[in-house]
């Protein structure tokens, strides 16, 4: 069975913009959920934002974050995330974010995701397939469930140049193990730290990528990277 690709929406209840603003699991999106690009993931309402990485409101705390792997001061330990807030950064021609900057609380992300490290309140984590982390997806982006903020405090970058927001977020217990990259592309298998946090079972994992379809997505972020390289080169 593949991964859940969503394009519907359950019907009824609250629209897909008041959902993004609320808290917790996203309707008609459970864990595992999987969209193949941002744009899907945003129209499904469990991300609201298409580029920022930290949805929320500044007084009521962040619903949900994206770990793309666009910030390289952020690491990824599966149940745990040092994550990286937002500004003071210019995007690179390999898509990277360069800090030029100091960030600031006052950045409306930042001061939602501090927020969450007060209120105590679920965030939806969403993966990207960029992030290089074996918890991360081997394509598109992937909802994992829900974290919590536990700490949010600012230090100076892994260069040392610049000041940066910093966030530790601890995987709430008791949902379905999260997966791990296996050592053949497209397969995936569980994660034993997590397990020991869930009595809930894992859902089942997508078919493995063929050959032909491994060189075809190969070349399709071959062709991504390149459109996006001539696109700033051209601006």
């Amino acid at each position: 069975m593949k991964e859940v690709s969503t394009k519907s929406y359950r019907k009824g209840g609250v629209s897909r913009a008041k959902a993004a603003r609320l808290f917790g699991e996203h309707p008609g999106a459970p864990y595992g959920t999987t969209w193949k690009t941002r744009t899907e993931c945003f129209d499904a309402g469990v991300h609201r934002q298409m580029e920022p990485g930290i949805h929320g409101d500044k007084d009521m705390g962040a619903f949900s974050i994206v770990v793309s792997g666009q910030y390289k001061d952020d690491k990824d330990y599966g149940d745990t995330i040092l994550y990286t807030g937002s500004g003071g950064h210019r995007q690179r021609s390999n898509g990277m974010r360069e800090q030029v900057e100091d960030q600031q609380w006052t950045d409306l992300g930042n001061e939602a995701l501090r927020k969450s490290s007060q209120t105590g309140k679920p965030v939806r984590v969403i993966r990207g397939y960029e992030l290089e982390s074996k918890f991360a997806p081997w394509e598109g982006f992937r909802y994992d469930g829900l974290y919590t903020c536990k700490r949010a405090w600012r230090e100076w970058n892994r260069d040392g140049h610049y000041l940066i927001c910093r966030y530790t977020m601890e995987r709430i217990p008791g949902q379905p193990p999260l997966r791990c990259r296996s050592s053949i592309i497209g397969l995936y298998q569980s994660s034993p730290t997590s397990v020991v946090n869930s009595d809930v079972p894992q859902p089942p994992a997508p078919d493995p990528l063929n050959a032909r379809q491994r060189l075809r997505l190969e070349r399709q972020r071959s062709l991504e990277n390149m459109k996006s390289f001539l696109c700033k080169s051209s601006c």
